[in-house]
């Protein structure tokens, strides 16, 4: 019988972490915290469909604030802002709390987070990505004005992040900033204002 109960809690464990989710904290783990995935860290449509049913499993259970420890090389744009937009729809409070690296689309996700926090040695790269499209020429201009939308969407969501930090801070000088691949530390991140503290 006690066997039987142990082997229960056991399959239970290994059910929350296989799902990136530990219930009681309600805490959320994003990035290579599941080795049965090929790419647990990556933004793709594996792990945003992930991240939003585990959002939607807290917000449902009861009342109280959320947090996500997350590390990402990034990703799809298209999966990452599906993450994004469904973080800011959330009603509670959700932390963020960036471990190890937030790259490219990691970092825009980090700005959806009610309070954006960040591990002493994580490290943080803006940029403006890469497109990597393929196709007839008529297609690819298309792609190129649909690729200047997002691009003014991911300056837009810095931007209305970073002014409460940097006031005088300009759409301008964070396109020029995601022009090339940008590198910040934990702290410089902050004195940019792309998190609000250092835990």
């Amino acid at each position: 019988m006690a066997k039987r109960i142990s082997d229960l809690f056991l399959s239970n464990v290994e059910k929350f972490h296989s799902d990136n989710i530990y219930i009681p904290t309600r805490t959320i783990y994003f990035g290579g915290t599941n080795v049965l995935d090929d790419d647990p860290d990556e933004v793709n449509s594996k792990t945003a469909g992930q991240l939003i049913k585990n959002l939607h499993i807290l917000e449902n259970k009861e009342k109280g604030p959320i947090t996500i420890l997350m590390s990402t090389p990034g990703g799809s744009w298209e999966d990452g802002i599906a993450m994004y937009d469904v973080i800011r729809k959330v009603k509670a409070i959700v932390t963020v709390i960036g471990t190890g690296k937030l790259y490219s689309m990691g970092s825009i996700i980090l700005q959806a987070a009610d309070k954006r926090i960040l591990m002493p040695n994580a490290t943080m790269m803006i940029h403006d990505g890469n497109d990597g499209y393929a196709g007839d020429a008529k297609s690819y201009e298309n792609w190129a004005e649909f690729s200047k939308h997002t691009r003014k969407t991911m300056y837009k969501i810095y931007y209305d992040k970073m002014k409460k930090k940097k006031s005088k801070i300009t759409l301008k000088d964070i396109e020029e900033m995601c022009g090339h691949d940008n590198w910040f530390t934990a702290r410089d991140a902050v004195k940019i204002g792309l998190a609000d503290k250092v835990m």
